[in-house]
């Protein structure tokens, strides 16, 4: 009888175990791995988990970014999200172009007493429609970079996502190229950027980038704008064509009544033009009441804006947003001009540039 019972308990306890094993990942379900982050995981129990904070703030789908967010909530800021055309080196390098086109007063560049900027929209956007450093584009290939940046960044929410991204690294790479700039003195001598010079670089190129966005952004928006360019654009060829037609002229068998006419054809066409470019310039001037730029900065960004409306109907809405974003800019880089340089920060020396080169 013992026997039968050792037996049946040994079957008993074989049967449970075959029946655990066959049950164990219903009664204890395995951990399944989450992605969280590129390149860093975590240990999940099947619950849907919460968007952190660091990417929260981000909107989905806005660019091909690659983001590294803080797996672990450390005191240590996380870093700064990468576009994928736009890197940060085209911020770095915007930054220290305009810090390089900032002439304080008192030096040998500007003897007058107010600082001043050597800088206008038609050379920046030669710089960075040309050459594209900073741009993850083929800079060999000029018409093909360009499709490629306006088609990628005069989108809505790739214009949000830069400037919620890259102005506060705008505004440090700002300070960090003041902090090494140095200017030639009216003596000869080299000196730093002071505290109050830096303020200055910063108000004014708030005023500038305030000016060019609200611009744009008027441009972009009013309609009536763009039939006068597109009538400028066209007087413009018409004072080509008139000058080809002269030269073309130039032979022994053309006759002085002929060349006489072309002459009076160019004379002609130059002046539509000239009035053409009148209305234009006052259309802008009521519009956008613009402030500080001069009347060929505002015809060159009437151009841009309407041939970016001529190459996609959508990329002049985006132009219109673009110049929104810029405006807040220039409200991030005006309050940071109120922010003091500490002696850890910047070089943090008052006073007129004569004091900073002794």
């Amino acid at each position: 009888m013992k026997r039968v019972l050792i037996v049946l308990v040994i079957l008993i306890l074989a049967g449970g175990a075959y029946w655990f094993l066959q049950n164990r990942e219903r009664l204890f379900p395995k951990p399944e791995a989450r992605e969280v982050a590129p390149q860093r995981w975590q240990i999940g129990t099947g619950k849907a988990t919460e968007p952190s904070n660091a990417t929260a703030m981000l909107p989905a789908n806005a660019t091909n970014a690659s983001v590294e967010t803080n797996a672990t909530a450390n005191a240590t800021a996380p870093e700064t999200p990468v576009d994928e055309i736009v890197r940060h080196d085209f911020v770095k390098d915007v930054s220290a172009y305009l810090v390089a086109r900032y002439l304080p007063g008192g030096t040998k560049k500007n003897p007058g007493a107010q600082g001043r900027f050597d800088l206008n929209v038609k050379s920046v956007n030669i710089r960075y429609g040309v050459d594209f450093p900073g741009l993850n584009v083929d800079p060999a290939d000029t018409l093909g970079a360009r499709k490629i940046i306006f088609g990628h960044v005069l989108q809505g929410p790739t214009l949000d996502f830069l400037h919620a991204a890259y102005t506060p690294l705008f505004l440090d790479s700002l300070d960090e190229s003041l902090r090494t700039a140095t200017h030639t003195l009216a003596s000869g001598q080299s000196a730093p950027v002071t505290e109050a010079q830096r303020a200055e670089m910063l108000t004014l190129l708030a005023s500038r980038l305030r000016t060019v966005g609200q611009t744009v952004a008027v441009l972009a928006r009013t309609d009536t704008i763009k039939p006068l360019v597109a009538k400028y654009l066209q007087d413009i060829d018409n004072v080509g064509q008139a000058h080809l037609a002269f030269w073309n002229l130039q032979g022994d068998k053309a006759s002085p009544a002929a060349r006489d006419e072309a002459s009076a054809r160019i004379k002609t066409t130059i002046q539509t033009r000239e009035i053409s470019r009148q209305r234009l310039l006052q259309a802008i001037v009521s519009a956008a009441a613009p402030q500080g730029l001069d009347a060929s900065e505002l015809i060159y960004l009437a151009q841009w804006v309407y041939r970016r409306g001529e190459e996609n109907r959508q990329w002049a809405g985006a132009a219109g947003k673009a110049g929104e974003l810029l405006t807040k800019v220039a409200e991030a880089v005006e309050e940071r001009s109120r922010q003091p340089w500490t002696e850890t920060d910047g070089n943090a020396t008052s006073g007129d540039p004569a004091e900073a080169g002794q």
